[in-house]
């Protein structure tokens, strides 16, 4: 199955910033983002395309709020009006997906669903 990102230039435009090649995992294809939410809120959110793995924590301070992995990854992705990051996930019997709102103020809707 494929695993479908949203191409750089799409982050670039609503977020006004790059995806990076990430370092902590050592694996020179692994990417991240770091979305400054507030003063002190910040998303860090990282994809592995080989693994089709997405990775998402947010940070209020020194204090983790949130901290999500979910793996076997088929859409990452943001849909405007908003914006909000997408991902689409599906495995052997079920599916899932996953909405994070940023403004005006941060949610996360996460849906796991068996077929």
């Amino acid at each position: 199955m494929e695993f479908a990102v949203a191409d750089d230039e799409v982050w670039l435009s609503v977020f006004d910033t790059l995806p990076q090649w990430e370092d902590a995992s050592g694996d020179s294809y692994v990417r991240e983002l770091k979305i400054p939410v507030s003063e002190t809120g910040e998303l860090h959110l990282s994809w592995d395309p080989v693994e089709r793995s997405v990775g998402l924590r947010y940070r209020q301070g020194p204090d983790v709020v949130v901290d999500v992995f979910r793996e076997q990854a088929t859409v990452l992705t943001i849909h405007q009006p908003g914006p909000v990051i997408a991902v689409e996930y599906r495995a052997q019997d079920c599916i899932g997906r996953m909405r994070v709102q940023l403004q005006p103020t941060f949610a996360l809707e996460d849906v796991f669903l068996r077929t």
